[in-house]
């Protein structure tokens, strides 16, 4: 158990800091602060990709609806010969 915690730690290390490296180089880049471009990504970015990936979802929804009324409207219809 004592290695996997230690395994579990280890990654929860590697990824802090290879997201900081990221935001750093994101941030020189850019030519602004670290706390600017976490502002930007954090704040701004994430938040707003979730807000249409949801509004995506929602309109899927809707087609997905109409698509099955209008198949089971025309599926009531007799057959053509």
């Amino acid at each position: 158990m004592n290695s996997l915690l230690s395994w579990g730690a280890r990654l929860v290390h590697f990824a802090f800091w290879y997201c900081t490296d990221f935001m750093v180089n994101l941030a020189n880049r850019a030519h602004t602060s670290y706390n600017e471009a976490n502002t930007w990504v954090l704040l701004l970015l994430i938040p707003g990709l979730l807000a249409l990936l949801v509004g995506v979802r929602i309109a899927q929804w809707f087609q997905l609806r109409r698509l099955a009324a209008s198949r089971s409207a025309s599926s009531t219809d007799p057959p053509i010969r």
